[in-house]
């Protein structure tokens, strides 16, 4: 069945898949975008982009009429109050349901992390709304990857008890999630999304560079070096890294994918897979 579906965080890492995965099941995707020259560039001519911030209710109330159903994908700074929007805006439109991707350790017992709070009090605003819906729990995406590199050097940050992540490409990520579109078992359910192998940060980020950047220089540093790193270079980015990385050593990879691979296929592309395709991109096709 085509449905007219908005996405918002449609240019964002789990964005990405899900508006081409939507738009290749024939669906009409509309993106809400702040920066429509780059939603365009990615998507060229095959989804509707509405200019706006998902954090403006104006925005989200244009975007947001004549369609059947909502995709939510946003960082820890929107999500919130973009969630509160959908729903406030809901009532007297043609929305039937709403995804949310949430995380696959987002419970009570870890609500001590902001992150994790975030996305909790999204739940929470889903579940009181009595709106049909979908939560997504997602854990380590491979195109995560690429961002541990920095100039001419990729961080591997070691800690004190690394769990074995089951990371996921993001294109089967994408098939899952249209998939559940087209399902009402869905409804309701809080779904997790795991890979097919346990790998760790470390071994995966290694795995990487040395088969698509074979040139980076890897910096192997333990956890506490690296806190000091980023508080002596005011590296903004490696200090939350360094806190998420400790955050997993003290949580683990929790969820149980078993339900929504049942549902809708289990994730397949392994890591090796998932470099052996981008090493055949980067040569391109006389490569």
């Amino acid at each position: 069945m085509s449905r007219q579906i908005l996405v918002l965080g449609a240019t964002g890492m789990l964005g990405q898949p899900v508006v081409r995965c939507l738009a290749e099941h024939g669906n009409h995707v509309r993106v809400l975008a702040r920066n429509v020259d780059k939603a365009r560039r990615m998507f060229g001519s095959s989804v509707e982009i509405v200019e706006g911030s998902a954090l403006d209710r104006d925005s989200v109330r244009t975007a947001i009429s004549g369609c059947h159903a909502v995709h939510i994908s946003l960082t820890q700074e929107s999500e919130l109050t973009a969630t509160q929007h959908v729903v406030d805006l809901t009532p007297g439109t043609t929305i039937e349901r709403i995804a949310y991707i949430s995380a696959t350790t987002a419970c009570e017992e870890n609500r001590w992390f902001e992150v994790i709070d975030v996305k909790m009090r999204t739940e929470e605003i889903l579940g009181s709304s009595g709106i049909p819906h979908t939560v997504f729990c997602p854990t380590w995406v491979m195109e995560t990857l690429p961002n541990f590199i920095h100039g001419d050097r990729a961080a591997v940050i070691l800690g004190r008890k690394p769990p074995a992540l089951h990371f996921f490409a993001a294109a089967d990520f994408g098939r899952m999630i249209a998939a559940s579109y087209d399902d009402d078992r869905a409804l309701g359910k809080r779904l997790f999304i795991h890979g097919p192998e346990g790998i760790t940060l470390a071994n995966a980020l290694e795995r990487f560079v040395d088969a698509c950047h074979p040139e980076i220089k890897l910096m192997r540093m333990k956890l506490w070096q690296a806190r000091l790193f980023a508080t002596l270079t005011g590296r903004k980015g490696l200090s939350y890294v360094t806190r998420l990385i400790a955050y997993f050593d003290k949580v683990g990879e929790l969820g149980d994918p078993t339900e929504a691979n049942a549902l809708f296929g289990a994730p397949s592309k392994t890591l090796g897979q998932w470099l052996e395709e981008r090493q055949s991109n980067a040569r391109g096709p006389d490569g």
